[in-house]
């Protein structure tokens, strides 16, 4: 009885073993050579590095050609170059290296005080996951020794390999009849991190220039009409001119950023200076000075206090 049970379920082990076989391996390693045409306005950046394929070619690998069936899910490869392909100790070994163009929606909610995840996701397109799976070669990726982006520190490399599902058998009938299907996704990618506050203080010196400016007023008779209400007025155009080169880095979206924040914060406070000199010229003409000296002297405290505490709190909000 025992001699039949061990036939049956040998038996069943090797009906099931097909089924049951474990995708095969292929290690896949990328070094980073560097990033650059990072555009916040065209939601992209550009990415130049070396990736590499090791595997043994048996079974659904035979005719496996991974730098033809590579696929870029986030972007679009601009050129393959130093293209190797070998077979190393009864591997097999390809390796190119790219260079390609990367979409991304950009997190711009803490601009010009803001940091970036930035990521490149490949897949195989010939191999479903239940046949290939991609293993990350964490010893010998990472990020080039002279990379260099302007502005930015590139820091936190990361290399990973995760199953990716879409909804959708893409019509092939030797997929899923679920309407799924499962790819090896390899990710990686590394922070971007701002390098200093050189970009945010050329971003945001005109608002807060323009605005201290615009509290001088206080300062002026307000019968003296012209430089009065003038300073108020060239500050309002400085600001709006400073608002419209920080929207010209960016793209079209209903995200407030931070500077865009401080711009409408410093146009609030340039149109109530503009309202407080309308107020104080009203008590002048009447006769009551010591009413506008008095409301004069308070605004020219109260109002710069106000402004740099506010767009203090906006700048350390990015930090949180």
């Amino acid at each position: 009885m025992k001699v039949v049970r061990a036939l049956a379920l040998g038996l069943c082990v090797l009906l099931a073993g097909p089924a049951l076989a474990a995708p095969a391996k292929v290690v896949v390693g990328t070094y980073v050579n560097k990033v650059q045409e990072v555009s916040f306005r065209d939601s992209r950046f550009a990415i130049d590095f070396y990736i590499w394929f090791r595997w043994k070619a048996e079974g659904a690998l035979k005719d496996y050609k991974p730098l033809d069936s590579m696929e870029l899910i986030n972007g679009r490869v601009d050129n393959k170059s130093s293209v190797v392909e070998k077979v190393v100790n009864g591997e097999n070994y390809a390796s190119a290296r790219i260079t390609a163009t990367i979409f991304k929606t950009w997190g711009l909610e803490t601009f010009p005080f803001d940091n970036h995840q930035v990521r490149v996701h490949l897949e195989d397109s010939q191999y479903f996951a239940d046949d290939l799976t991609f293993e990350p070669d964490r010893k010998n990726s990472r990020l080039g020794d002279e990379m260099s982006l302007p502005g930015w520190r590139l820091t936190d490399f990361s290399l990973e390999a995760v199953p990716k599902t879409y909804n959708t058998n893409y019509g092939d009938l030797s997929a899923a009849t679920d309407a799924q299907s499962t790819y090896s996704r390899l990710s990686f990618g590394m922070t971007m991190w701002r390098d200093g506050w050189g970009t945010a203080v050329k971003l945001l010196s005109t608002v807060v220039f323009a605005t201290l400016v615009a509290f001088v007023v206080f300062g002026i008779k307000p019968s003296d009409v012209d430089p009065r209400f003038g300073l108020g007025v060239g500050a309002l155009f400085a600001v709006a001119a400073s608002a419209f080169v920080v929207a010209s880095t960016q793209p079209d979206s209903g995200v407030l950023t931070i500077a865009d924040e401080m711009h409408i914060i410093a146009m609030g406070f340039i149109f109530a200076s503009v309202v407080q000199s309308a107020f104080c010229l009203k008590w002048d003409e009447a006769g009551l000075e010591d009413r506008y000296k008095k409301v004069d002297f308070w605004s020219m405290i109260i109002f710069p206090l106000l402004f740099l505490g506010w767009t203090g709190w906006l700048v350390s909000r990015a930090f949180r």
